[in-house]
């Protein structure tokens, strides 16, 4: 089947019309999500589209058409180790791994420009930060569709580096993510993140999947940083049956665990594993942090049915 087919099935899906109507949302082998990321469209963006607007088959044709972005030529660049030994160590160690420079400043420079036009905001102009927006949902902007943030998600390096980790024989494709923005901290305004978490299901054992984050401001610790907790993909089974009775492993994670900064400049790119505890923390720095979410996925790779 086809990129085109895998898209008339969710929009059948969606939508309610054709055959494919009995069975709604997403396919479960992400086949639907591989074509809209193919194309540059975000997954959210599709079904908010397909929810809302109950399109018909042309009108859902002329929107693809639209918001289809060109993939830059180097996207198909052939595959190249880029990790030495010691960051391989590293990674197996610890389970993430800093591409420090990985993105050029200039870059990065272009996307922070693009947030400040999305949000209607200026970085000379404290009070514009904390402004109303339709478009905010805590820390999480929803917007993903700009030449910048496009231009950001096939720097080369960032994907051998994925390919290397997944392994040189695995094929990968990129997710189209959004940004975030996190304001420093003030009696009025509170950090809106989320506490420590997993986005995967913890049934065991957790898929071997990466995540990824590009700083696009420079971020010291107590500025906002990305915060994890090293190397606990090697011991989460474990801790798991050491949860104490009534509590909830998400809550006790909160309670237990203590995840340490990860410290980058802005163009440095973060991989975790999965199965590592994550979150922001409060920005207490004298700008915004901001950040844009990327990761490879597998071409190959099922997560668990059931969410615990």
């Amino acid at each position: 089947m086809d990129d085109w087919a895998h898209l008339h099935d969710l929009w059948q899906r969606c939508t309610g019309q054709g055959a494919a109507s009995g069975n709604p949302g997403l396919a479960r082998d992400h086949s639907d999500i591989k074509a809209l990321y193919a194309r540059g469209i975000s997954m959210e963006d599709a079904l908010h589209f397909l929810y809302q607007q109950r399109p018909t088959l042309q009108a859902y044709t002329d929107w693809i058409a639209a918001r289809t972005r060109p993939r830059p030529a180097h996207a198909a660049s052939a595959h190249e180790d880029v990790l030495s030994a010691a960051e391989l160590r590293h990674f197996e160690e610890h389970g993430y791994l800093v591409l420090r420079g990985a993105v050029p400043r200039t870059q990065c420079a272009a996307a922070r420009a693009a947030i400040w036009d999305y949000l209607g905001a200026s970085p000379d102009d404290a009070a514009s930060w904390y402004q109303p927006h339709p478009g905010k949902r805590g820390l999480m902007l929803q917007f993903s569709d700009h030449p910048a943030l496009e231009e950001n998600r096939h720097v080369a390096h960032i994907r051998h580096a994925y390919q290397q980790l997944y392994g040189t024989g695995a094929g990968i494709y990129a997710s189209i993510d959004k940004v975030s923005f996190n304001a420093p901290e003030t009696p009025q305004h509170r950090f809106l993140g989320s506490a420590l978490h997993w986005d995967v299901s913890l049934q065991q054992p957790i898929p071997f999947k990466l995540q990824g984050m590009l700083y696009l401001s420079d971020c010291p610790a107590q500025h906002g940083a990305f915060h994890c907790v090293p190397g606990f993909q090697h011991r989460m089974a474990g801790w798991l049956r050491q949860v104490p009775p009534g509590r909830q492993p998400r809550e006790w994670a909160v309670d237990d665990l203590r995840p340490v900064p990860v410290e980058g400049m802005a163009g440095d790119f973060i991989i975790w594993h999965q199965a590592l505890p994550h979150c922001a923390t409060p920005n207490r720095g004298p700008a915004p942090r901001m950040v844009q979410y990327l990761t490879y996925h597998p071409d190959h790779c099922q997560d668990h049915d059931g969410w615990i």
